[in-house]
Order: structure tokens, then sequence, then C-alpha cells
């Protein structure tokens, strides 16, 4: 079955989840999970209502509250909330997740995990429950995962290969050892690792007296044997069941595993380059405005200008959500999971006599003023892509 056709299955699987748990008939409020929150303690305010929630379901609807704000959330604050959470996951101060030592951009399961955070295990589970529900949402989200996670969820067998994904210089090392003779003592049956967060030394020993034992001709089968499953299986392996636990408590392993590592990656981080073709190709306006009038034609020259990560926050911005679906700009929805292109339409007001850029995320829209010169404009896209508070801008 073909990628795109794969896409609509999962649709459709997904449709029957959400027709049994009663959302085929629209928004219940008695019958949907609430999450109120509090912004500066945004990860342990959504974790302890995960966690300590007995009733959950999270094929129900999902609404989001922050405390002393008056937005209420029609969809935007759901994708806002999915952003700054995945964004959590992966910080270093949480310690759950460190970069791989790749070319490419992505994290891999801290060993020391435990270390830094008490209930590491309890939240890789909520990690996967999140991940889970933003494929359920068909919301797409940062969640650089390393390739052999992804196989691991998809059942795909892993393979000493894989190790170029965690560490590019350590799959050479192993590559060289595999395809040359050992002629000197190369060392030991041990590994020394660096804790890339706290920076200490760890030596760990890949079989019982692995000290003592030197690597030779005849027992380096063995020892890389020893490397690569612990790299990929024994040092992570608690962390690596809890988080496929919680992610299999929403969707049944055999819908995922008819998809492969790539595909599901695809999935569920969509598109990593934003396309302003693509983009434009799938924008409605609102008269006066139109494809040829002018500030429309100074608005995505604006956009050429940026670079990719400016591009994804004033995605961010306008619908709640920094990345693309799978199907591109045509995949935007609204609150109700149906489709909803991107909209421009001119602005309603002046707010305390300012040109602001109003963005109403649950609708995929913003307000465009009339600007009056190219300029202008850019220094308010500027504004809103520089800004610290970027997540709290929109009005929906």
């Amino acid at each position: 079955m073909k990628t795109g056709n794969k896409r609509i299955w999962l649709n459709i699987r997904i449709s029957e989840y959400k027709k049994a748990a009663g959302r085929s008939i629209g928004f219940q409020r008695d019958n949907a999970i609430m999450i109120l929150i509090e912004r500066d303690y945004f990860l342990r305010d959504s974790f302890r209502q995960f966690n300590t929630r007995t009733d959950l379901d999270l094929r129900k609807d999902l609404k989001i509250y922050f405390i002393n704000e008056c937005s209420q959330d029609a969809g935007g604050l759901i994708r806002e909330w999915f952003t700054i959470l995945t964004e959590e996951f992966f910080s270093s101060k949480l310690g759950l997740f460190v970069r791989t030592q790749t070319p490419q951009v992505a994290y891999t399961i801290n060993i020391n995990s435990d270390k830094h955070c008490e209930q590491h295990l309890n939240y890789f589970y909520f990690i996967g429950q999140i991940l889970a529900k933003a494929l359920f949402e068909n919301i797409a989200i940062k969640a650089y995962l390393c390739r052999p996670l992804f196989k691991l969820l998809t059942n795909t067998q892993l393979k000493i290969e894989d190790l170029k994904y965690i560490d590019i210089e350590l799959w050479k090392s192993v590559d060289f050892l595999i395809k040359n003779k050992v002629e000197c003592e190369l060392g030991n049956f041990t590994l020394t690792q660096k804790d890339p967060i706290d920076g200490k030394v760890n030596v760990v020993e890949l079989k019982e007296g692995g000290k003592k034992i030197a690597i030779t001709e005849e027992n380096k089968n063995e020892f890389i044997n020893l490397l690569w499953k612990y790299y990929l299986f024994d040092s992570v392996q608690s962390q690596c069941d809890k988080f496929i636990k919680g992610f299999f408590s929403l969707l049944h392993e055999e819908i995922i595993q008819a998809l492969d590592g790539d595909e599901l990656e695809l999935f569920l981080c969509g598109d990593q380059k934003i396309s302003l073709e693509d983009w434009k190709k799938h924008t409605k306006y609102k008269k006066p405005y139109n494809q040829q009038h002018q500030v429309i034609l100074w608005f995505w020259e604006v956009l050429a200008q940026l670079t990719n990560a400016e591009l994804e926050r004033f995605l961010q911005f306008c619908t709640g959500s920094n990345k693309v679906p799978a199907e591109g700009f045509s995949g935007l929805t609204s609150n109700n999971g149906k489709k909803c292109q991107f909209v421009i339409e001119p602005k309603r007001s002046r707010h305390n006599g300012t040109d602001f850029i109003i963005a109403h995320t649950c609708f995929n829209k913003i307000e465009l003023p009339m600007y009056g010169s190219m300029k202008k404009m850019k220094e308010a896209i500027k504004a809103i892509i520089n800004s610290p508070a970027c997540y709290k801008f929109s009005l929906e």
C-alpha cells in the first residue's frame, strides 16, 4: 500500500475510534477530558492530570484551559499545548532524552534518565500517550525521535546498522572492527559513557568481568553484538517498555504496525520543510483581499525572506502548530477535525491604535491589517517571530 493510501486508511481507522467514543455527533462538554494548566507549571500540571486520572479515555475530546487567560479552546489551544509539551519533553532540564550524535537533529532516550527525573518511567508512559494522541488528532508535532524508536513502535526489527542513527562515529568504529582483523589489543569488554547532561563518566561492563576480557579477533563478534544490543535495547529497555505501552494505550498495535518507521514519522511530525508554494495554494482570502492585492503580495514576499525556523514560528502563531500535516497545507483542520484552509482576511478593528496581526488559531485564520508599506508589515511579522511570548498572541 502506498504511503498516501496508508494515510487515508489510518484516518478511517481513527474515525472509527472517535465514533465509538461518541465524537461523531460533535463536541460533548461532559464527555471531554479537561486539562487546566498554569503556564508557569506547564509540564507539571499536564503530567499530573494525566497521571492521576483513573478514568482517562484518550479517544475522547481534549480541552485545554489556561489559568487566568480568557482564551477558549476551539482547537487552537490544544495545538499549542502539544507544541509546548513536546519542546518540554526533549529539553535537557528534564533529562529524559539526549541529542543523537548525528548530523540530523534527533533525540534518543537518555540511558541515565533515572538520575535526572525521579518519575522518569511514568514520564515515558505519559510521552507515549501524548504522541499517540497527537497522531490521533492529526496534529503534527516536533517529535524528532531517532529512527530506532520509530522502528520499535512499528515492530520493525532493529539491526546493527541502526547504531548510525544514535552515534555516527560509534557506528564507523564498529563497522571498521567488523571489516578488519584485530591485530593488536583494542581494549576490553567495557564502554565508557559520558552523560551529555551533567558530564559524569560511567564505565559499563558488557558482560560479567568485562574489564578483564581483552578484545581479540576470536571474540570481537561477541563484543560487537553485546555493544550494539546494549545501546539499542538493554540500556533503555525499561524506558522503551513504558513509552511503547503509553503509546498503545490509545491505538492498537496492529494499526501502527501496518506502517513503517518512515511513514509513522511523517504522519506524526509532518513535513519538516515548509513549502510557501503549498501554503499559497491552500490559502483563501476575504474581500477585498485576493491573490493580486498589494498587501497580499507583500505578505508572501516577506514570508519568502524568512528561514524555515522563522516560518515555523509564524505558522505556530497562525495555526497553533509549528508543523505542517503529512498532507501539506491541504491537511489543516479546525477544532472539529474537518479540513479547514488557511484564511487571510482584512483586520476588522484597531486595538489601541496598533497594527498588530491577529490570529485565530482554532480556525487557521489571521486578520491582516492593510499596511501602507511592506516595511511595516515585515516589522510586524518579525516582532511576532522574535517575541518570547509568541504562543500567547492568539485570540482563540
